[in-house]
This record gives C-alpha cells, structure tokens and sequence, in this order.
C-alpha cells in the first residue's frame, strides 16, 4: 500500500487538438426517430472536429471559451454517414451528416 503521504495527483487530461474547425452553415434536417426538425432554417456555425465528435458553436470565441450553441453536446461521428447532398439545388457546396442516432445535417461550406 503506497504512502499517502506521497501519493500526487496526476493533471487531467487535455482535451485532444481540434483536428478542423472552421464557419458553416447548418440546417438541422431531421431528428432522431424519422421525424423533421421543428426549426430547420439555416444557421452560421463555428464547427470542431475533435477526437471523433463535431461541435458546434455560435464564433470561433465561443469555440475559445466553450460554449456550446444553444447548449447542444457533441455530435458523435461513429457510424455517421457524409456525401455531397447533390439533391439540394437551393444552396451551392451542400453536404449532408447522418449520424448514427438518426439525426440529418445539411452543411454548407464556403466554396469546395
């Protein structure tokens, strides 16, 4: 049995780089379930990919401060889904995100 008298707690553990992040438009297609978003206009989000998740945020300040928009989690990546959403003629450099639980994005970049 060690010493507590030297034992040391270890810092916790940084949270992993952001691997991309950057300003999209996103439009929440689809909840979990099959049924339609209740607010599905176009949105100006700051996104982080990080460590398998994409969060989102109202700026890059936010992003800085971690604060969420609107307060939503993460969105886990596994088992997601991410193509070109050729069908969407309103908008150019249109893709769409399938996650696992059944919620739809649209996301439209800058340019491609």
């Amino acid at each position: 049995v060690p010493d507590p008298a030297h034992a040391a707690t270890l810092p916790p553990r940084a949270p992993p780089a952001a691997s991309l992040q950057g300003a999209l438009c996103r439009k929440h297609e689809m909840e979990a379930q099959g049924k339609r978003a209740p607010n599905r206009s176009w949105q100006s989000v700051f996104c982080v990919l990080r460590g398998g998740s994409l969060s989102f945020y109202k700026d890059a300040r936010s992003a800085g401060a971690g604060a969420p928009f609107h307060g939503e989690p993460p969105a886990s990546l596994g088992g997601a889904r991410c193509h070109p959403a050729l069908h969407y003629k309103k908008r150019k450099h249109v893709f769409k995100l399938g996650l696992s639980d059944g919620k739809e994005y649209l996301f439209q970049a800058k340019d491609e």
